[in-house]
């Protein structure tokens, strides 16, 4: 995962926790704001992680038709067989 992804996820997940006050909340959704639309959860761009294009990318892994197969022969990804890539 990227460094934003990673971080819209954590903004996220405390703004909707119980346990913060108003005013922390609104702290995190000014934080939450700077992140632009595209990167919303929501808005769903199939890019992978690693070269950042769009093109034959496995929604599992987010990973690349070239990348998956890399990690696949190198033994990172498992239940992948040469027949499947």
């Amino acid at each position: 995962m990227k460094f934003n992804e990673i971080s819209k996820y954590v903004l996220k997940s405390l703004l909707s926790s119980a346990y913060y006050f108003l005013e922390q909340k609104l702290y995190f959704a000014g934080k939450f704001s700077f992140f632009s639309k595209a990167s919303s959860i929501s808005c769903y761009r199939g890019a992978c992680l690693f070269q950042n294009n769009s093109r034959v990318v496995f929604r599992h892994f987010k990973l690349s038709r070239d990348k998956s197969k890399q990690f696949a022969s190198m033994g990172f990804l498992l239940g992948l067989r040469k027949a499947s890539f």
